[in-house]
């Protein structure tokens, strides 16, 4: 069974070319592979920056070949 946090969800990435591409300007600041981010990533459903803690309701399992 698919543990139900975010990062087992389709909306759910926490790779830094996507988190790049997705918040602009982020480069300036720094870089999305910077140690401070952590294993946060960006929930596409919501738009939102979070952690990879519990999922909300809206939790939809990955493909095995999107898995993290």
């Amino acid at each position: 069974m698919t543990p139900q946090t975010c990062r087992h969800c389709r909306h759910f990435t926490d790779q830094a070319a996507d988190l790049e591409r997705l918040v602009p300007g982020l480069r300036i600041l720094s870089s999305a592979y910077s140690a401070v981010r952590a294993d946060n990533g960006i929930c596409l459903r919501h738009d939102e920056i979070r952690r990879p803690a519990p999922a909300c309701a809206d939790f939809e399992a990955a493909s095995p070949r999107m898995s993290r």
